[in-house]
């Protein structure tokens, strides 16, 4: 079976809430959506931004984040080890609408060798594309949903699993750059000493780093918790920067599981909130449906 997706997006889940961004539909025609009302960031006042007081800290970024609606996101995984290459990068535009509408390039690098995929996210419907090659003779998209996989159990066999766990991942990626599981990260957490104010190109930003219990999340429903707490993981450590209109600048996160080879950093950027945005599913004639690849 093909990678349709990077098997490092797992990283991603450590720091990740499940988006329900999956639906049961699997219709490539949907119609377009009407506008979205974005607010650029430079429309926005300013913040006064909290000193230690994590969960105003996250309402108020929460607030701002739907108000900009979208956003852009670079995910970075890397292995704190010197001169070590990524194990993941991920470019991504989000728009933060009900539901959450994306476009991302993932490079993923295996053994020195680097797979590149494109993903869209439309309509509760995943899209997803290898550049190195197409899905089927003339169509280089494959269309992935819940219903799919459940139509197809049969012929997938094992495979309807692994789809399964592809539609996971790829929630999870979603979740991580839309904020919504970083901002529980912060808000369940401690603060570290006192946060520092930055100057970064014009804006003013303030860092905060502290650390989040694993059991704590876990409680909170966070299930990719559960799975670190059950390694032996008891927090995690993490950096968030905070720019003067309440918004989120960067996302970072140190994992050190015992049974990894060393920590793990997971870093999000984000910019050009508010910009105008439109996610649009790939040209039908270009997607291959499951059933289609089966029958191929």
């Amino acid at each position: 079976m093909k990678r349709f997706l990077p098997h490092s997006a797992l990283w991603l889940a450590v720091v990740l809430g499940v988006a329900a961004c999956q639906g049961e539909g699997s219709d490539s025609g949907a119609e377009k959506d009407t506008s979205p009302d974005w607010t650029p960031q430079s429309d926005m006042d300013t913040v006064d931004l909290p000193d230690s007081d994590l969960e105003k800290l996250a309402d108020i970024s929460e607030k701002r984040m739907n108000e900009a609606l979208s956003v852009h996101v670079t995910v970075s995984v890397e292995p704190d080890i010197p001169e070590a290459e990524p194990l993941e990068n991920t470019e991504m535009d989000l728009l933060l609408t009900d539901p959450v509408a994306a476009e991302m390039t993932v490079e993923d690098t295996v053994d020195g060798e680097t797979t590149t995929s494109n993903v869209v996210v439309k309509d509760k419907v995943m899209y997803t594309q290898l550049e190195e090659e197409d899905i089927m003779d003339g169509k280089s998209w494959m269309l992935i949903s819940q219903q799919d996989i459940a139509e197809n159990e049969e012929q997938l066999g094992p495979m309807a699993e692994l789809f399964n766990v592809l539609l996971k991942e790829t929630n999870e990626a979603l979740a991580q750059a839309s904020g919504n599981s970083s901002l529980d990260v912060v808000r369940l957490g401690e603060l570290d000493g006192s946060p520092e104010t930055e100057d970064a190109g014009g804006d003013t930003v303030t860092r905060y780093t502290g650390t989040s219990s694993t059991q704590d999340l876990s409680d909170a429903g966070h299930e990719e918790f559960t799975d670190l707490v059950d390694q032996g993981l008891d927090e995690v450590s993490w950096e968030f920067a905070v720019s003067d209109k309440g918004l989120p600048r960067e996302f970072s996160v140190e994992l050190r599981s015992p049974e990894a080879d060393g920590p793990v950093t997971s870093t999000v950027d984000f910019s050009g909130w508010g910009s105008e945005l439109m996610v649009e599913a790939p040209a039908e004639e270009e997607t291959a449906t499951l059933s289609e690849s089966l029958q191929g």
